[in-house]
């Protein structure tokens, strides 16, 4: 790898305690939350989640990014995070269950052309492309063009590919016809509206619908109750994702006890017995 930016992100995750990265006086970690298959009844993979913090406590992974973007940095952080994520997912992965990988469209257009560089650095942690989901960021974006090869590299690559935070900033149908992303992810703010205003019930299982017409499959992120938990079942969500059945954590959740949230949500909604996948 050179002294590339992968080998530079690689090399300084790898100087860390096997927990952390300090960069720039920050402590940078990595922590997992579950999202769970209504279908399945159960995991089907983790979205690995950055945290950081200085001195004075913990800062917001979003500021974090635009600090790094104004500093010109943002390429070489996307790049330090996919390493330690992929680092921590390697000493807690169950063998079974996808990753999610956030990316920024910055990064993802900066290297459109070394894929296969980014390739490397995955089969390195153990894990091949086949069960890595790479999610593209809700940001702004340089080069649509450039994203789109580089999406179409990770798709060559074998990996899957989701949009995150659809309905917050700008996100809109243009990206999604022009990426054709396996799955979109849906921002917290479309549920609450659906949930606590009468007029917009029919929001989410009309954006749902939409996006099953475009062909992709939806997680509905920030499910914080099994109110707002039925809500996104009822509207037609594949997967679900939120507090409400497991806080991100460093450490993977007893999933007989998540799973089985989701098992009374499904009973609750009066849905036939389904197979629960990872438990026996």
């Amino acid at each position: 790898m050179g002294h590339s930016l992968s080998r530079i992100a690689e090399e300084l995750v790898r100087s860390g305690n096997g927990e952390s990265v300090r960069w720039q006086g920050l402590t940078l970690r990595s922590h997992l939350q579950p999202i769970y298959s209504v279908r399945q009844a159960g995991c089907m993979g983790f979205e690995a989640l950055l945290r950081a913090s200085d001195d004075s406590g913990p800062l917001r992974p979003e500021r974090l990014f635009e600090r790094a973007r104004v500093d010109g940095d943002v390429v070489l952080l996307d790049w330090i995070c996919r390493a330690l994520h992929l680092r921590k997912f390697a000493t807690v992965d169950p063998g079974d269950r996808k990753l999610f990988l956030n990316v920024h469209p910055e990064a993802a257009v900066r290297g459109a052309r070394s894929v296969r560089e980014f390739a490397d650095l995955v089969r390195y942690y153990g894990l091949p492309p086949s069960r890595l989901t790479i999610e593209i960021l809700e940001a702004p974006c340089p080069d649509e063009s450039l994203l789109r090869e580089a999406v179409m590299g990770y798709r060559e690559l074998g990996a899957g590919i989701a949009m995150d935070d659809f309905g917050l900033g700008r996100s809109n149908f243009d990206r999604i016809v022009a990426l054709r992303p396996d799955i979109v992810k849906i921002d917290r703010s479309i549920l609450t509206r659906t949930v606590g205003e009468t007029r917009s019930r029919r929001m989410l299982p009309s954006i749902i619908e939409l996006l099953h017409d475009a062909g992709a499959q939806v997680t509905v992120e920030g499910v914080e109750s099994a109110a707002e938990a039925l809500v996104a079942i009822e509207s037609g969500a594949d997967h679900l994702q939120g507090f409400h059945l497991a806080a991100p954590s460093a450490q993977l959740p007893d999933e007989a006890l998540t799973s089985g949230i989701l098992a009374e949500l499904l009973r609750m909604r009066g849905a036939p017995r389904l197979a629960v996948v990872g438990i026996s």
